[in-house]
């Protein structure tokens, strides 16, 4: 923070005499920015970065940690071209750098909030040091920049590493500033966005988590089956608590809405993501026999004999194995289906009696 107050100060002491004496307001904009030097430029927005990240230093903010180190390595390496004037001001800095990354273990908090706050003010502080500098040196580039959303439109088009052509810089001083925009896009803008893409990510699991914690008496689709799609419909049209176990890949096949926990299905520890102890009835409806018989016996393992339990039967051989489990209710939808078109060709009548029959007989 030091550091920062360093580089700040002498430039906003500039900065008071370029207020107009009758309005109190700032003069043409080109005055305004006038003052500058070419290279005091980012190392005034080094330095406001610098005080920013000062105060998510003292919570322990990783990220600020992070973006603090690439400052004062860019700072350092500004104070070496310079020559001896900045010499003290560097040498501050590469201690500043060792202390910073010799203590890199006392800045762990990656918390929401701190995250959050630091990514926002970087991408806040590089837009202005981005459209500050564009409008400083508006007349290097072809065509010239001559107002705020030509130089924000440049801007964003470097930092996202774009580059469509249209505005080019001509001159050395707009090049060099340029490949700064482009490198701080490359660091500091994508590790933001990153960054608060993953806080975006945390909180949707951390609300489905919170969901899935108030939850009692349940249903738990366990499978990413067609017939698992079904059922799931099935129950959200009746209004029902439904959270599905399936694999990451499958995870497509339900709503965005549903509340689905990711992972090997038939792991305890998957399933008890689901809050399967306090569910109603778990469905296992993989394809396959055998992964419906581990996710039963990880079931029973979790909640003993407290919760129905449902299995659907791909092979008829399978049948006697999966009754060993023990399982409330199972059926095979091959038969059942085979039995249906046998009362159909031999024009017996089907109504909702006969396939109650079909599967409580077929139970």
């Amino acid at each position: 923070m030091i550091n920062g107050l360093w580089l700040t100060l002498p430039v906003l002491y500039k900065y008071s005499h370029h207020f107009g004496k009758d309005t109190g307001e700032f003069v043409h904009w080109m005055q305004t920015l006038g003052f500058f030097h070419l290279l005091e430029l980012p190392r005034f927005a080094l330095g406001t970065c610098l005080v920013l990240f000062g105060f998510f230093l003292f919570k322990g903010a990783r990220l600020a940690w992070f973006f603090s180190v690439i400052a004062l390595v860019l700072l350092l390496v500004l104070d070496i071209t310079l020559g001896s004037a900045y010499l003290i001001h560097g040498a501050y800095s590469s201690v500043l750098l060792v202390l910073l990354i010799h203590f890199w273990k006392h800045f762990p908090n990656q918390s929401i909030s701190n995250t959050a706050g630091v990514a926002v003010f970087s991408i806040a502080i590089l837009n202005v040091y981005s459209v500050l500098g564009s409008l400083y040196l508006g007349s290097h580039f072809n065509p010239k920049i001559t107002d705020v959303f030509q130089a924000f439109y440049f801007s964003m088009v470097s930092m996202a590493t774009v580059g469509y052509g249209d505005i080019v810089p001509v001159t050395i001083e707009s090049r060099l500033f340029t490949v700064s925009v482009v490198f701080f896009g490359i660091t500091i803008f994508t590790t933001s966005v990153v960054y608060l893409a993953g806080i975006a990510a945390t909180d949707t699991r951390k609300i489905v988590h919170k969901r899935l914690l108030k939850m009692k008496d349940h249903y738990v689709i366990v499978g990413a089956s067609q017939l698992a799609v079904f059922v799931y419909n099935g129950l959200k049209k009746r209004g029902l608590q439904t959270v599905i176990v399936c694999d990451e890949k499958s995870r497509a096949l339900f709503p965005a809405d549903a509340v689905v926990v990711s992972g090997e299905v038939a792991e305890i520890a998957t399933l008890d993501k689901a809050s399967v102890k306090d569910a109603y009835c778990v469905m296992a409806l993989e394809k396959s026999d055998v992964e419906n018989t581990y996710i039963l016996l990880a079931v029973r393992e979790i909640a003993g004999d407290k919760v129905k339990t449902i299995s659907m039967i791909n092979e008829e051989r399978n049948r006697r194995k999966l009754q060993l489990l023990h399982v409330d209710y199972m059926f095979s939808l091959p038969e059942m289906g085979s039995e249906v078109l046998m009362k159909y060709l031999s024009g017996e009548t089907i109504d909702n009696n006969t396939i109650a029959d079909l599967l409580i007989n077929h139970s």
